[in-house]
């Protein structure tokens, strides 16, 4: 079973360990998990849930989980554009699947990564469309993975894309429409008023005569919710195979721009930025 060891130090003082694992959003049940293993220590040396941190002592979580999910490990370049002991961020290429679907499978991001961290694990966080290039973050350890799953949650983890659309798309917009399955393929979501609570905002940052390039935010994550927002509006997405037009342009015109998260065990925000290749 892989172990894990996270640092941090104390900013404040606090009432109790407790408190200060909650002012980090550590969730419950790793809270939980470290108190009936005695895996915090401040300064070194265990202490109680209940007892008082203070400002300037520092405080180590030791943790173990089961082995996540078994990649096979396959050997190939990656783009990596940040790194540090509790997360990689990656370039993900435009055609490659984020992860496996089926034991045994290679030649997806994942494999990649699984192989440049052996032997330590690697913990998916969110996932890009297989059409869609960019940045791409996988935690290091199961407690990171955690936090980060609860940004992507609560909102605190910003995404922002750029995308290649038709020139005569309004300069900025908000599309609030709900978004389901099509039922007559299982491929692709819809716009439905049954479908799940999905808002993207968009701007015009450049134009050409042919095409207008956009940047886009999302408030949701819903499935293909970027693809099918756009061409709900009737501007969708360059090359996209399902919601426009696949000879409008060699690839899928999406790629995943900025990343903006807290830093686990921190008030620090992390920002990550990677232009894209169109």
């Amino acid at each position: 079973m892989p172990e894990f060891s996270l640092t941090a130090p104390v900013l404040h003082d606090y009432s109790s360990v407790t408190d200060q694992l909650t002012a980090w959003h550590v969730p419950k049940s790793w809270r939980f998990w470290l108190r009936k293993h005695q895996g915090v220590t401040v300064n070194g040396e265990y202490r109680y849930g209940n007892l008082p941190v203070h400002a300037g002592e520092t405080i180590q979580l030791n943790l173990s989980a089961a082995d996540p999910t078994d990649y096979v490990h396959q050997v190939h370049p990656l783009n990596i554009i940040y790194e540090d002991k509790q997360v990689l961020v990656v370039n993900k290429p435009a055609g490659i699947k984020p992860h496996p679907n089926q034991p045994g499978e290679i030649d997806t991001l994942m494999n990649w990564v699984a192989a440049y961290l052996a032997p330590n694990p690697a913990y998916i966080t969110h996932r890009l469309d297989m059409l869609t290039s960019g940045l791409t973050l996988i935690a290091k350890d199961p407690l990171t993975q955690s936090l980060i799953n609860q940004q992507l949650a609560t909102k605190t983890m910003a995404r922002e894309y750029v995308a290649l659309v038709s020139s005569d798309i309004p300069d900025t917009g908000v599309i609030g429409a709900p978004i389901g399955h099509d039922p007559d393929d299982k491929r692709k979501r819809m716009v439905r008023a049954d479908g799940d609570h999905a808002v993207t905002h968009y701007q015009v940052i450049a134009r050409t005569r042919s095409t207008a390039r956009v940047w886009l935010t999302l408030e949701t994550g819903r499935t293909h919710q970027l693809r099918v927002h756009l061409a709900s509006i009737g501007f969708p997405i360059l090359g996209d195979p399902l919601y426009g037009d696949v000879h409008a342009a060699p690839r899928l015109m999406l790629h995943g721009a900025k990343l903006s998260w807290i830093k686990p065990l921190s008030n620090n925000v992390q920002t990550v930025e990677c232009p894209a290749e169109f």
